[in-house]
């Protein structure tokens, strides 16, 4: 007779997953979005820009809400088919779904796609709100400095995720 904890653990033997990553759906997720690169090209633009305060402050608050609407977007795709939680760890070596980094890696980039996007709308929020209020040179310099920030950790975050890539297609 078995017991119910052997039912239990049988179970969650057998629901066990891995975090694979998808190389070639997750390489043609970036190629395929011109959109979310043009809109970070200008945001880098407006951040670079020697233009009167105000004018930044007001493009950069269109440029950011479009740029959050894009990074939404890009980060639900690649979620969605480049990274794939496998059923059996086994399928793991499967060669298209594959990478030499661990589960939990593979797992903390995802992860990171949900600060990036958090971290965006506060930026694109705020934005907003000093332009309604009305805001003085410090602050649209502070706020560019927050987008330049941010701007790195996502030029960070695509860096790793190529590294991924070609680490699981083998072209390093």
């Amino acid at each position: 007779m078995v017991t119910l904890r052997k039912q239990v653990e049988t179970a969650n033997t057998k629901t066990q997953t891995r975090m694979v990553l998808n190389a070639a759906f997750l390489q043609e997720i970036k190629d395929s979005n011109p959109d979310y690169w043009q809109a970070i090209h200008q945001v880098r633009q407006v951040c670079q820009s020697d233009e009167d305060k105000r004018q930044v402050s007001s493009k950069l608050v269109e440029l950011l809400d479009s740029l959050r609407d894009n990074v939404a977007m890009q980060f639900a795709l690649e979620e969605c088919y480049g990274y794939v939680d496998l059923p059996d760890p086994s399928l793991a070596g499967n060669s298209s779904f594959s990478c030499d980094a661990d589960d939990e890696f593979v797992h903390a980039v995802r992860g990171e796609h949900c600060s990036l996007y958090l971290e965006l709308s506060v930026l694109a929020e705020r934005a907003e709100e000093y332009q309604y209020r009305g805001i003085g040179v410090s602050q649209v310099d502070e706020l560019l400095e927050q987008t330049r920030q941010f701007d790195a950790r996502l030029q960070e975050h695509e860096r790793v995720e190529n590294e991924l890539i070609d680490r699981s297609l083998g072209s390093t």
